[in-house]
């Protein structure tokens, strides 16, 4: 057994509360002593925008509470364009939720580079590069809401990694790390990606080795999350990869029982017909739990690290196309072991924009919050 297969899992133990369950631990939280939060979000057209923010509100406690908004411009050809009357009935609404409150900021995350090129991951990486660019608060919120996975991912990863680089010396200085998701499988479904890329890449900072030319033999295996009407995505993913096993991630439990049972029959055809995953090789993970999630597929990892070690080991590849709670997961355990040099990537298909189905009905009504504690106090020994 090698070092990495020996160490303890990082996030065995977590804090993961939803509903009226984070309702109470941030009032716990906020009324122990003065806190200064800051809360980042994506300023987009999505109506859960705001729910975060609100529920800090309402938790009470004396601090800073401050946020951080990052707008995402994606060209004026963007099919997202559509929905600026959401996005400014968005804004207005955190706006008067922070009325004499504290302050809102805003900056601008570039999609694509002068010359044409996708920068976005690039980008939110580099939303801040140092733990001063934070301030003096004690707690960050990266609120991902109504933020797209090539923004998220890295986002919450270059924190992880400030926090993890700066040593027990700013032990002082350090905040605790939080993560919030409105979470509506429902609304996730209908909101799709318009004009999407002609191939895959990796997430940046997630490339992992996985193109190097002296490991270019080693065998490549692919752990795609499977969420709805993903098919145009999940072929140019394969494609990039071009794996040599694949174990694909299905929700399971599910608030849909049948969810799992559904994405099988949808992907029937690509998944037995054309590239003949065996039955065994599905991988089951919450729905609602990112963490097991992260348990699951560290697991998978970490066997086929073995089994496949005659040869020298393995290249792993995920690719998060589910719910934001499993994409979460999935990126805590290509954190982690990337962190331990394990080769290990995210790979992406990113779209121009978004298209949000209309409905009827109040298109927020069936969100619950969740809220994951990944760093700080919580953990120290």
């Amino acid at each position: 057994m090698n070092s990495v297969q020996a160490d303890p899992a990082r996030w065995q133990n977590y804090v993961l509360e939803h509903g009226q369950g984070l309702d109470q631990f941030w009032e716990s939280h906020l009324r122990a002593k003065d806190r200064n939060v800051l809360v980042i979000v994506g300023k987009g057209f999505d109506p859960r925008m705001c729910r975060g923010v609100e529920a800090l509100l309402r938790a009470g406690g004396n601090g800073k509470r401050d946020v951080f908004a990052i707008s995402f411009d994606e060209g004026p050809t963007s099919p997202s364009a559509v929905y600026k009357d959401r996005v400014d009935g968005n804004w207005r609404r955190l706006q008067a939720a922070m009325s004499g409150r504290g302050t809102v900021s805003e900056s601008s995350l570039k999609m694509w580079s002068e010359d044409g090129r996708r920068v976005s991951s690039r980008s939110a990486a580099n939303v801040f590069n140092s733990l001063n660019d934070l301030g003096d608060f004690s707690d960050l919120v990266i609120d991902i809401s109504s933020m797209p996975r090539n923004v998220y991912l890295p986002l919450i990863a270059k924190a992880l990694y400030l926090l993890d680089s700066s040593g027990n010396d700013s032990a002082q200085m350090k905040p605790n790390l939080h993560v919030f998701v409105s979470e509506d499988p429902v609304l996730d479904h209908r909101i799709r990606d318009e004009e999407v890329d002609e191939a895959a890449d990796y997430i940046h900072g997630f490339r992992g080795g996985l193109e190097m030319e002296a490991t270019a033999g080693r065998p490549k295996v692919w752990l795609p999350l499977l969420g709805e009407d993903q098919r145009t995505q999940l072929d140019r993913i394969y494609d990039l990869v071009i794996p040599d096993e694949i174990c694909p991630v299905l929700p399971s439990p599910s608030l849909n029982p049948r969810r799992g049972d559904d994405l099988v029959l949808e992907y029937q055809e690509f998944l037995f017909d054309r590239l003949r995953v065996e039955p065994r090789n599905f991988i089951y993970a919450s729905e609602r739990n990112p963490f097991e999630v992260y348990r699951q597929i560290r697991k998978a990892v970490l066997h086929y690290l073995d089994a496949l070690q005659p040869l020298g080991g393995c290249k792993t590849v995920l690719s998060a196309i589910s719910s934001k709670l499993m994409s979460v997961g999935a990126l805590l355990v290509a954190y982690e072991l990337k962190q331990r040099d394990v080769e290990i990537g995210i790979a992406h298909v990113e779209s121009r924009g978004y298209k949000i189905e209309s409905d009827p009905t109040n298109e927020d009504n069936q969100t619950e919050l969740f809220g994951l504690w990944l760093a700080g106090e919580c953990y120290e020994q």
